[in-house]
């Protein structure tokens, strides 16, 4: 009896730490500088109290590549990430340097951050726009870090938030929106991650 009972603890505790061991990974894609890499990865660890492991870098692939605008497309992107990476990383973030765009509205190529699979399992953030008005490196660091919780968010099922503030609020298009939040979530949006 008494191995019973241990074995069934064992496998309730097995259980439960196998649920809560949600592993985010930061996936480089070209260069991306160490620092950066390290400020996200505490960024994320930080908001969402989650283990987070950073991954070798990739080349960014080919198939992304969007010649009349020398970039690259977001949502090739973000296939790329969910067919290159261990099915393990719950959650994968790409980080890169170079441009990134997608369709948005009457846009077909439009400009952005970073874009993200609402309820999904990845996302990508760019740092090539963060140094918009005269940004020096740690402000774009700040900013780097704060669209990856945010694009980490959308992973998670949060949608854009009308408060202001909140991290999960939408940029439309603006530097200047990013740099009013403070990276941290509206207590409507915390409620809804962590329930």
């Amino acid at each position: 009896m008494r191995f019973f009972i241990i074995l069934f603890l064992t496998t309730i505790i097995s259980h439960a730490e196998s649920k809560k061991e949600t592993i985010i990974a930061i996936q480089p894609l070209g260069e991306v500088q160490q620092v950066r890499l390290d400020i996200v990865k505490k960024g994320l660890e930080d908001a969402f109290g989650l283990k987070v492991e950073t991954l070798e870098a990739k080349p960014l692939p080919k198939e992304a590549w969007y010649e009349p605008r020398s970039r690259y497309r977001a949502d090739k992107l973000l296939d790329f990430l969910s067919d290159q990476t261990a099915a393990k990383y719950h959650i994968v973030i790409g980080l890169t340097s170079k441009d990134i765009s997608t369709t948005k509205d009457e846009h077909e190529d439009w400009g952005i951050f970073g874009l993200g699979e609402l309820g999904g399992r990845v996302c990508v953030v760019s740092t090539f726009r963060l140094n918009a008005r005269g940004a020096d490196e740690a402000k774009l660091r700040e900013r780097m870090r704060k669209i990856a919780i945010h694009e980490v968010g959308h992973v998670m099922g949060l949608p854009h938030c009308p408060t202001k503030g909140c991290v999960m609020r939408d940029a439309e298009s603006s530097i200047l929106t990013v740099d009013e939040e403070d990276g941290r979530f509206c207590g409507a949006c915390k409620a809804v991650c962590w329930k």
